[in-house]
């Protein structure tokens, strides 16, 4: 409940300060990198660190790989788009796994399923890093070099993590920022997620039947896979694990490439119809999970 009132504060947060005129859309940059080192690089840090055996990664590593098919996917299919507004699709089709999966997983799963959607999301970060990479590289907003520390800071702070977990375990702290974060991600991803899909930059791009269909296909391939992956942990009597792969696979639209568009100065067709039409499958990701759990 709490992570549902955060989604829905952030969502009216993000339309306010959308309709605040250009001052705001001119910082709207600045803000999207304070969210990614004050939510993202924090989660991946504090997560890496608390990691107790190698065993917790295997169902984590079969949701992660998820990502690399989807950006397979894209990439072998984008025809005349550059390999950067490719990484952005296969981002747009991929499973909203931080500020989605993660409070969800939470509320239907408890700290297992929290702690296997974290770090899920932690493992993405090696996948994440390659993406941005290639969308910093073909960006039509040319980059500073300086701003690629923070778009590449979760990654950073992975590694960080598992060099403290290497020194010494996690304090107890740590476990009650996972617990905390569901929320907060809730409301940071739904606050800039919402401001971004009314940017004007966003606004000005047009949905053709073509990129409805394009979506469609690789949303088939996203809901196919994760499908495995639900078949193989019920297999297996891993509940948890089910219910994550669950709302990867039947999730909300991932938050991120509507604000990496504005960010980078993409302007992809894909991505503004992935956030239209990918809210029809989170209701469904919501019942099975509720179902398998």
């Amino acid at each position: 409940m709490l992570s549902l009132v955060c989604f829905m504060v952030g969502g009216l947060l993000g339309w306010g300060a959308a309709k605040g005129g250009t001052r705001i859309q001119r910082v709207w940059p600045v803000v999207l990198r304070v969210q990614i080192l004050v939510t993202s690089a924090t989660l991946s840090l504090v997560a890496a660190w608390r990691l107790t055996s190698v065993s917790e990664l295997v169902g984590p590593l079969a949701l992660a790989a998820g990502m690399w098919v989807m950006l397979a996917a894209a990439l072998a299919t984008r025809g005349t788009r550059s390999a950067g507004e490719g990484s952005l699709e296969a981002w747009a089709v991929s499973p909203n796994s931080g500020f989605w999966v993660v409070p969800a997983a939470t509320a239907f799963a408890g700290s297992t399923g929290a702690m296997i959607a974290v770090l899920a999301n932690v493992i993405t970060t090696a996948w994440s890093a390659v993406a941005v990479h290639l969308m910093r590289r073909d960006a039509p907003i040319r980059q500073r070099r300086a701003t690629s520390w923070v778009d590449q800071s979760p990654l950073l702070a992975s590694l960080v993590g598992l060099l403290l977990h290497v020194v010494g375990p996690a304090p107890s702290w740590t476990a009650d920022v996972l617990l905390l974060a569901g929320p907060l991600l809730a409301f940071s991803g739904a606050a800039l997620f919402t401001g971004s899909v009314i940017h004007p930059h966003n606004l000005a791009v047009l949905r053709p039947a073509h990129a409805v269909r394009r979506w469609t296909w690789l949303t088939v391939v996203r809901v196919a896979y994760y499908a495995l992956v639900v078949l193989a942990a019920s297999l297996a009597s891993s509940t948890s694990l089910a219910v994550v792969a669950a709302l990867s696979g039947l999730s909300a639209p991932a938050f991120q490439p509507i604000q990496l568009a504005v960010l980078y100065g993409y302007r992809s067709e894909l991505v503004v119809v992935a956030v239209r039409w990918g809210w029809l499958l989170a209701p469904l990701g919501l019942v099975l999970a509720e179902v398998i759990r």
